[in-house]
């Protein structure tokens, strides 16, 4: 896990690279601090930097930016291949070198022997910059949730990416103009929808692609990992009775919370009393839990919401080493405030997750895993029964434009007075069909609320642009089912813009690499 940055100067003009790198290597300190690099290509238009977070391979033969033994490929990378052994064991069947135990060295020989195709192997989280200088392209991925963050700009015919908004913010005699569709986005949802950011220019590269940009600056993007279309063509399995059904899900738990244990160091897993990660601290083998230790919050909770009752229990009975951390938040406003300072983009979540990424760096943890994504996957958020009953209510009852026009006004005006969720003021208007009633769900405001508290051309502007409700529509109007319906949306607007989001950058800015076996390709 560790922090990534890069420059395509592909027309070769006149900037001093190797500072504006340096300078990204010092921003993004927190996502590497064992170890950084700059790297500069022969031809002077690559320039790439890295900051270490050591994890698997500790030694300095896993230093990055990585060049290949013949000098054609160089990397950097953030995040981690947990298949790595396997791929390299393949590799080296058909005689290739390694020179570290790194799983960066496998991905470049993986590129190498199998072409960018070979992203489709890979099975973990990661961004990437890889530049083939046989080829003279730059290829940018993302993993298929976009679990790691991977930035982008092109100013003046100029490439350059990094894994957070605030270094590309940091390029001297570059100017960023806010985004419409960005401000809106936050109010909308609460955080910014991806590919989009607060800047005008600045974008992520989308989950489950890479960007090729080859020695003109041509661009072309291609989706390796499509979450909509596994959605619809994935085959049912017809098992033969409901404990085959359970035997089956109980192994590809087992073997995704495998997969996720890979590290050189020990690994924490952060148990509420919650079913997900409960699931994944009794699905951690013997042989894999004196590597292992459990951590959880206690917030002085009333007895039956406090989770480390549950907690206790669970880690005794499955023989797991457990510290409980006590947060009081009187005595933390200090922390809080570093969470609001160190934020890289605007978003109303993540404050849990920062504050146990917080005690388990100061518990010297590096590596701590996470349930994230099985509310998604197993129907676990209220959303699933919610919408639709919302759905099954509203279409008996006639659509108004009066009465839609009173409550988004009079009868909104009585809950704000009141101090009463406003949503209910657009019920009639958004809660006849799925995807409307899903914004409605999740949304941070209304529309009608929102031009209240921005400008009326920010408003028009961004909101035209994000085209709204015709795009969630458009995400599931392929999709029959709708559980399934509304599990696209929690994961491609929920999850994946948000809460992977705001996982990657607390975590990042405590220096410790957040896991999600529950948010993994194989095993989605």
């Amino acid at each position: 896990m560790c922090g990534i940055s890069g420059i395509y100067n592909y027309r070769n003009q006149i900037i001093d690279s190797k500072k504006i790198i340096d300078k990204i290597i010092k921003l993004q300190h927190n996502r590497g601090p064992d170890d950084n690099g700059n790297w500069m290509s022969e031809c002077n238009k690559v320039n790439f930097g890295h900051n270490r977070l050591s994890i698997i391979d500790l030694s300095s033969n896993a230093k990055q930016p990585f060049t290949s033994n013949d000098k054609k490929i160089t990397l950097t990378y953030n995040g981690e291949i947990y298949n790595f052994k396997e791929i390299k064991s393949e590799l080296i069947k058909k005689k290739v070198f390694f020179r570290s135990n790194s799983d960066t060295e496998v991905i470049i020989e993986a590129y190498k022997y199998w072409g960018i195709d070979f992203i489709k192997k890979l099975r973990g989280m990661f961004a990437f910059g890889l530049w083939d200088d046989v080829k003279k392209e730059l290829f940018l991925a993302r993993d298929p949730f976009g679990i790691k963050p991977l930035y982008y700009t092109k100013k003046n015919n100029i490439y350059y990416f990094a894994s957070t908004i605030n270094s590309i913010l940091s390029v001297d005699n570059l100017s960023f103009k806010k985004s419409d569709k960005g401000i809106v986005s936050y109010y909308l949802w609460g955080n910014i929808q991806e590919p989009h950011t607060l800047y005008e220019d600045i974008n992520s590269i989308q989950r489950g692609t890479y960007k090729i940009i080859n020695h003109k600056g041509n661009e072309k993007d291609i989706s390796y990992a499509d979450i909509k279309n596994e959605i619809i063509n994935t085959e049912k399995i017809d098992f033969s009775d409901e404990n085959e059904t359970k035997e089956y899900l109980k192994n590809i738990i087992n073997e995704t919370v495998e997969y996720h244990q890979v590290s050189d160091i020990p690994v924490t897993c952060l148990l509420s009393s919650g079913i997900d990660s409960s699931v994944i601290l009794a699905s951690i083998s013997d042989k894999n839990k004196s590597n292992c230790s459990a951590l959880t919050l206690d917030f002085d909770y009333k007895k039956k919401d406090n989770e480390t009752i549950i907690a206790k229990k669970t880690a005794l009975k499955n023989n797991f080493s457990h510290k409980i951390e006590n947060f009081n938040i009187d005595n933390n406003y200090e922390l809080i405030e570093k969470f609001f300072k160190e934020m890289d983009s605007p978003t109303n979540d993540g404050l849990n997750n920062y504050i146990v990424s917080h005690f388990a760096k100061r518990n010297q943890s590096k590596v701590i895993i996470s349930g994230v994504g099985a509310d998604e996957l197993f129907y676990g958020y209220t959303s699933f029964k919610r919408i639709p009953k919302i759905n099954n209510l509203i279409k008996h009852i006639p659509h108004m434009s009066l009465f839609n026009k009173f409550l988004k006004s009079g009868f909104y005006n009585v809950l704000k007075k009141l101090k009463l969720n406003t949503k209910y003021s657009g019920i009639l208007e958004y809660g006849k069909d799925l995807s409307s009633a899903f914004y409605l769900q999740r949304s941070l405001f209304l529309p009608h609320e929102i031009k209240e508290m921005i400008s009326p051309n920010t408003f028009r502007n961004g909101f035209e642009e994000l085209n709204l409700l015709e795009n969630l529509y458009n995400d599931v109007k392929d999709i029959e089912d709708k559980k399934l319906s509304i599990l696209y949306l929690e994961i491609k607007h929920y999850l994946c813009s948000k809460i992977l989001k705001d996982s990657d950058w607390v975590s990042m800015s405590n220096s410790v690499e957040m896991r999600t076996p529950f948010v993994d390709w194989f095993f989605f």
